[in-house]
């Protein structure tokens, strides 16, 4: 990992062969404790994307939740795409699907996601959250459907601001 000094595991040995073994790991250790000078910086800037990006990953989840479409649209940018077991639709119809259902009376009930995996890119500009996501919701029939699914988003920081360009939305393969 990035920042981490990487441990060196020299064998007790005797003679020449113990000495050069020793140097050998000395001047590892030194190389080690030189590169992990810069370590916690980056380390320190990419814990804070990984908040920024847990935190972005809540408030998204949350303003789904809440069916607050003026909320929930912040999250996305003018250009994303994503992709459902039905197929692809680009933000401009997937603004005009979801705006339809709420106006029937579809209401999300509840959210949770668990099992997040995050991914953020060396510059820090670009990140990936990977989970499962459970909704309960009614549907204008009255009717009130609950599942899982898997959630990837693909998220970039654009003007100072985190914004999801890709969604990728499938059933989970069971229930945990």
């Amino acid at each position: 990992m990035p920042g981490h000094p990487t441990a060196l595991f020299v064998p007790a040995r005797s003679g020449p062969t113990r000495a050069a073994g020793l140097a050998l790991a000395l001047a590892a250790a030194l190389a080690s404790a030189g590169a992990g000078a810069a370590g916690p910086a980056s380390t320190g800037a990419r814990d804070r994307t990984l908040a920024e990006v847990k935190d972005f990953t809540e408030r998204f989840n949350r303003a789904y939740e809440s069916n607050d479409l003026k909320a929930y649209w912040e999250f996305y940018a003018d250009d994303m795409t994503q992709y459902w077991e039905e197929g692809r639709l680009d933000i401009a119809d997937y603004r005009k699907y979801w705006e339809k259902q709420l106006a029937d009376g579809t209401k999300i009930l509840e959210v949770k996601w668990a099992e997040p995996a995050f991914h953020i890119s060396p510059a820090g500009d670009a990140a990936v959250a990977a989970y499962r996501i459970y909704t309960r919701m009614r549907h204008p029939d009255g009717s009130v459907a609950a599942s899982w699914h898997q959630e990837t988003d693909v998220l970039f920081k654009r003007d100072g601001r985190w914004q999801v360009v890709h969604l990728h939305d499938s059933p989970a393969p069971g229930e945990k």
